[in-house]
């Protein structure tokens, strides 16, 4: 499983999407928040997280693709590792925090995947995770074509939504349910968040409504968007900071 594709963490790509930068920014802000002598960025990529976040932690990367590990050697990671999340070829509770940003909707076994989470972290130990979430402006799209709307359907076995989607042949899991899956794998809420809150798309001679506030889509602008109640529930990318209290 693959996660987010770091490559477009770039300035040029920034101006067009900000998203996947504005989203590995504030990941790596709320790390550096956080405790602990060794990290592991779970599904690494190309290791633009790492870069990041420098030197300010000592930080393994995993990653299944061989090639992609081979461009993250130029960021500041400790280690390389080839593995999955669903079998993590670490020793227990050896690490102090793990990121895994964008990778559970491509585990076919989540459960196993928090499971090896729960068992590499020491008591304690941090589990920042960034899931892409439906948008209000997907959950307009769906309603209005009854097509679904995924992110990346060729490669997710799931998506997430603050609300119940059904009627399409794809698997949607709400927030409340994955809440409760790693509650049941020993790991406290401790703080939620989002990025990216995008509005319905407007139509017609409508259509320059749209337009502007793609142009208003940028840092201030959508920090305010997502403080309002409605809105916030629905981010382009979801994350969650959890603790590992241990088993139940």
């Amino acid at each position: 499983m693959r996660g987010l594709d770091q490559t477009r963490y770039s300035p040029a790509l920034r101006r067009i999407w900000p998203w996947p930068a504005l989203l590995l920014e504030e990941v790596a802000e709320w790390i550096k928040e956080l405790p602990g002598d060794l990290w592991l960025d779970a599904a690494c990529g190309e290791g633009q997280l790492g870069e990041l976040l420098g030197k300010g932690k000592r930080f393994l990367g995993l990653d299944m693709d061989w090639e992609r590990l081979g461009r993250a050697r130029r960021r500041p990671y400790v280690a390389l590792i080839r593995g999955s999340v669903e079998s993590l070829p670490l020793p227990r509770g050896s690490l102090s925090g793990i990121a895994s940003v964008e990778t559970l909707e491509h585990v076919a076994d989540l459960d196993a995947a928090l499971k090896e989470f729960a068992r590499c972290l020491r008591r304690r130990g941090y589990l920042l995770l960034t899931i892409p979430s439906v948008t209000l402006r997907s959950l307009w799209q769906m309603r209005v074509t009854r097509q679904p709307v995924y992110c990346d359907p060729k490669e997710h076995v799931r998506e997430f939504s603050a609300v119940a989607v059904r009627g399409f042949p794809h698997m949607f899991e709400t927030w409340r349910s994955l809440e409760a899956r790693v509650q049941r794998h020993g790991f406290t809420v401790v703080r939620g968040g989002g990025v990216g809150f995008l509005l319905p798309v407007w139509r017609g001679r409508w259509a320059w409504i749209e337009h502007a506030m793609n142009l208003l889509y940028r840092e201030t602008m959508n920090r305010w968007l997502g403080r309002l109640p409605v809105l916030r529930r629905f981010p382009y990318y979801r994350i969650y900071l959890l603790q590992y209290r241990g088993s139940e």
